[in-house]
């Protein structure tokens, strides 16, 4: 076993023991608990200190490893990156609360903040989303369509 295979395997260990989050040293990227599962960074809704001016719309969905992912128009996914605040609903259809809204998976969402490419400390920390496209830091909720009935 190499060092670097030995010290994922720490890395996934703290993070599968952890009650309430995990991260990896090194990143600023946390899981949180369970599934499914939020990706959460260091930063704050409307963080005044952010650059990031993009805007992303799509569908709230679930990637292959649990976590919550936004599919755009062009069927392409970005792994999403929420603030500090978020907290995942406790129970019913899946889904998490931002800033006073309940955001369902199967929602349209239009967000602003700053597509990011993961490699390193980053990307380890959140390989158990199993994400397949890039990852969108979320700064901004500008619109939220909810559904009257979340399975549909």
């Amino acid at each position: 076993m190499t060092r670097a295979h030995a010290g994922r395997l720490v890395a996934l260990s703290l993070c599968t023991a952890a009650l309430s989050s995990c991260s990896v040293p090194g990143s600023e990227l946390g899981l949180t608990a369970g599934e499914p599962r939020a990706v959460v960074g260091a930063h704050s809704l409307h963080d005044d200190g952010a650059s990031m001016t993009a805007e992303a719309t799509g569908e709230l969905t679930l990637s292959a490893g649990q976590c919550f992912e936004l599919r755009g128009p062009n069927s392409r996914s970005a792994l999403l990156i929420w603030p500090t605040e978020a907290h995942l609903l406790p129970d019913g259809w899946p889904g998490l609360q931002v800033d006073d809204e309940e955001l369902r998976v199967g929602e349209q969402l239009s967000i602003s903040g700053g597509y990011l490419q993961l490699s390193g400390a980053d990307a380890e920390a959140v390989a158990q989303c199993q994400s397949t496209g890039e990852a969108f830091v979320v700064h901004d909720l500008s619109q939220h369509t909810k559904n009257s009935d979340p399975a549909q």
